[in-house]
């Protein structure tokens, strides 16, 4: 047996086995994965598909269906996967699956043996790609707004084949802008805000599109001068510093007035001449009563005042 050629657009393939070597299909759509064959089916023929999905090798590849007289399907290709022609004996080994999803996508490989005709036996491969039209991206804002800043706006779609391309655009009454002043990637996404003003100030739209749609996120740029912050944190800084100075004169009074009454009362002690134990007894109730035997130094006097 030797191997053919085959020109653009069709895969290798043994000279026995012909297949169309690549298949596009829409999401949700049909696709028919073609393979014919030019050998006769006698005893002892069989036809097998396999599966390899995108990043695995073909020999690892996964049985779909197997057919010797009898037709098996494989887990949950069975009724996702309809042969063209059944029974599979007269030339077409084509399958078709039904509704196409993204994990569709792979190698497909179309196994042709007849042991009383090695020369007819052979195989051909079939890569599948999937379109889908990009999904919702999601916008985001990388950086700080402040006047004289550089930021970045970044745009990605978590599905989409093709690959999306990403344009940005403004609202139509935005202010002008300087020039070079916006730098965008279209195949990343990202948009470069340089040198920020209050003329970039706005609203943001991303459109992520290929050959099937497109789909938009939007996002708001607000732009502050950076003396702003510095303002509000100034003022925040010289309330609690005013804070803290109204607690420590507080505190510096209470001091103050506590020492001031613990000076008057060790006078008052020493002039009065009462002992201290004494004196903070009477600091729950009057000190002088008419029993001169409960203050032994002091003497109630009895004189009666000058008329």
């Amino acid at each position: 047996m030797h191997q053919s050629v085959k020109p653009p657009g069709e895969a290798w393939s043994w000279e026995a086995v012909v297949v169309k070597s690549s298949v596009f299909a829409r999401s949700g759509s049909s696709a028919e994965l073609s393979c014919s064959y030019s050998t006769h089916a006698s005893q002892g023929f069989t036809l097998e598909w396999r599966y390899a999905a995108p990043g695995t090798s073909a020999i690892q590849a996964e049985r779909v269906m197997y057919y010797n007289g009898h037709l098996y399907w494989v887990n949950s290709w069975e009724g996702r996967v309809a042969l063209v022609q059944n029974p599979p004996v007269s030339g077409v080994a084509s399958v078709k699956i039904l509704s196409v999803q993204p994990s569709d996508a792979g190698l497909y490989i179309c196994d042709v043996t007849n042991p009383n005709d090695w020369s007819g036996s052979g195989q051909g491969l079939i890569n599948l790609t999937v379109l889908v039209p990009p999904s919702v991206p999601v916008c985001q804002l990388s950086g700080s707004t402040y006047v004289g800043n550089d930021v970045t706006l970044t745009c990605v779609s978590s599905q989409g084949v093709p690959t999306p391309i990403y344009s940005w655009s403004r609202e139509k009454d935005a202010a002008p802008l300087p020039p070079n002043s916006m730098v965008e990637d279209q195949r990343t996404g990202s948009l470069m805000l340089t040198n920020l003003s209050a003329a970039f100030a706005g609203t943001y739209t991303c459109r992520a599109s290929n050959d099937l749609g497109e789909a938009a996120c939007s996002i708001s740029v607000k732009v502050a001068h950076g003396g702003t912050a510095a303002v509000v944190g100034g003022v925040l800084m010289g309330t609690f510093l005013f804070a803290l100075l109204i607690a420590a004169v507080v505190a510096y009074l209470l001091c103050y007035r506590k020492r001031a009454r613990q000076r008057t009362d060790k006078n008052e002690m020493r002039r009065m001449n009462v002992d201290p134990a004494e004196w903070r007894k009477s600091s729950k109730g009057p000190l002088l009563s008419g029993d001169s035997n409960d203050h032994p130094s002091l003497r109630v006097s009895h004189f009666s005042p000058l008329v």
